[in-house]
């Protein structure tokens, strides 16, 4: 709600306050208004305590305060976001997005490092970010309220798509003179957007994509939930219900409610789960949009955007909470197994990544599983990795396979088998070691036959990369052999030969016999069995 909003309303009001309390939304909005200008006559005492007083440590307590005046007119407040390293908020329907520092923890300290970017794309502007960390962008709603755009850190708004104000936001109820002025909370568990009018009482949710007809696409299951039913209203605390921010990044929504010295956590499905008060003296005037970080500080805190006073401010959550930024955890859907070489060899160890990745494909550090290993090779000596977990998502782990060829490795969480992923990698022969010379059993003096040459490595993997030079020998001194042959990468390790015995075998001693031994290597050779030279 903006100052002007407010002086309005008081007028229309004509001071009676309980009158106007209780029609919905306008008594609301008088409610608010005298509240949140008597706490704004307030304020400049309230910095002043803010600067002197520490960061303390209970839920609700102020960490941390920046006055982002240089960039942002006091008067214009309503958004704020924060993806893992800095600050950005817009003007009210603005065209420009403005980043800032991270402030240090205790008291009230002026914007440091601010940057801005001219956004394109988004014709009546941005009201309000969203930061989604699996896309690196932020989810953002147009200055009038129906179009939601992804935005970039550069500026460049995309638009995703637009809300039909007849079917996409059924019982929507415009509050006051700025019924534009809409927060959104980006969720990373079903990726989806929670929309929430300012000083409304319902929350709408929406898919990250289009309906058929090119319109906003309400969640089936929990289309919109409503703040202002008993038992899960905020009048107990607040004396009204409304919806000023929403924030989620977990299980659970969390929700300001402006002039209220309280934020209000709410399941998905409209449940109100726990009301936790703002340190008396550090509660903004008015809390609007907020976003959570648990990442900034010792503590996780939310941000949460004044609507009056220019500051930006974050307060501690609530223990075990702890909602995190960028939408929260996102599912983890997959193990993504790579490796850098073209393929390992037998017998020799390799190293390979694990990734644990969401739904987009993007990296999900907070993935605590334990990862399972096997392999398509059942060979003797194959060493596969240890049960292990990642360290923020991916990890790398050490594996020999034995059985040349394609073969699997596939990583599993121990605990949800659908978690999971393969690599495929091509094992190479190690280097010959062994040489198999097959001839027949027979022949005919003076009569060619066929005879091969077959390298293998230590494990029996054909020795596909062998290139040696092969030289030939028989104990048939008539014999015709082959010339010596160096083996190329088309051979593959196997290499046929013609060879012809001319000294028929004597009865009473054995056959001819051929050998074949590596020029360089004579270790690497083979002599084969006696060969019965038989007469014509």
């Amino acid at each position: 709600m903006r100052p002007a909003h407010c002086a309005s309303t008081l007028l229309a009001s004509n001071g009676n306050v309980r009158q106007r309390h209780s029609l919905h939304p306008a008594g609301h909005h008088a409610a608010r208004c005298w509240r949140l200008l008597g706490v704004a006559a307030l304020v400049a005492l309230q910095i002043t305590l803010i600067r002197v007083q520490p960061a303390l440590a209970a839920p609700g307590d102020l960490v941390a305060d920046v006055l982002a005046v240089a960039s942002y007119p006091q008067s214009v407040a309503p958004s704020i976001a924060f993806d893992g390293h800095y600050l950005y908020h817009t003007g009210y329907g603005d065209s420009v997005l403005h980043r800032l520092n991270v402030p240090p923890a205790g008291g009230a300290s002026t914007a440091t490092g601010e940057y801005d970017v001219t956004i394109q794309g988004a014709a009546t502007g941005i009201m309000t970010l969203s930061y989604d960390s699996g896309r690196d962008a932020f989810w953002a709603v147009s200055g009038d309220g129906l179009s939601i755009y992804l935005l970039t850190k550069s500026g460049l708004a995309s638009l995703a798509f637009t809300i039909d104000p007849a079917t996409d936001r059924p019982g929507f109820q415009p509050v006051g003179d700025y019924p534009n002025e809409i927060k959104i909370a980006y969720d990373a568990a079903d990726d989806t957007i929670w929309y929430s009018s300012d000083a409304g009482v319902r929350i709408y949710h929406y898919h990250t994509f289009a309906d058929g007809s090119g319109t906003a696409d309400l969640v089936a299951g929990t289309p919109y939930i409503d703040i202002d039913v008993a038992p899960n209203n905020m009048d107990p605390q607040c004396g009204y219900s409304q919806s000023s921010g929403v924030a989620v990044g977990g299980a659970h929504l969390f929700i300001t409610a402006a002039g209220c010295p309280y934020y209000f956590e709410y399941t998905k499905t409209g449940g109100k789960v726990a009301v936790y008060p703002y340190n008396r003296y550090d509660s903004p005037t008015s809390a609007e949009d907020l976003e959570c970080d648990d990442v900034s500080y010792a503590v996780p805190v939310f941000w949460v955007r004044d609507a009056f006073d220019g500051h930006i401010r974050a307060f501690e959550q609530p223990p075990g909470t702890p909602c995190v930024y960028g939408g929260g955890p996102r599912p983890t859907a997959r193990l993504a197994l790579a490796i850098a070489a073209t393929g390992p060899t037998a017998g020799a160890g390799f190293t390979f990544t694990v990734v644990a990745q969401d739904r987009f494909g993007s990296l999900t550090p907070r993935y605590g599983g334990t990862v399972h290993f096997t392999s398509t090779d059942a060979s003797s000596g194959v060493i596969l990795p240890p049960d292990s977990s990642l360290s923020g998502g991916q990890g790398t782990f050490s594996a020999t396979l034995i059985k040349a060829g394609p073969q699997t490795i596939t990583a599993t969480d121990a605990a949800n088998a659908s978690v999971t992923g393969s690599l495929t990698v091509t094992v190479q022969a190690a280097s010959a070691a062994s040489l198999i010379l097959r001839t027949p059993a027979s022949a005919k003096p003076g009569q060619a036959f066929a005879a091969s040459v077959t390298l293998n490595d230590r494990f029996g993997n054909l020795a596909t990369g062998y290139t040696g030079t092969v030289h030939f020998t028989s104990s048939d001194p008539l014999a015709t052999l082959p010339a010596d042959y160096t083996f190329n990468a088309a051979d593959g390790g196997v290499h046929g030969f013609s060879v012809t015995l001319m000294t028929p075998t004597i009865p009473t001693l054995p056959g001819q016999t051929i050998t074949v031994t590596d020029t360089a290597n004579a270790s690497l050779g083979a002599t084969s069995p006696p060969v019965n030279v038989s007469p014509l």
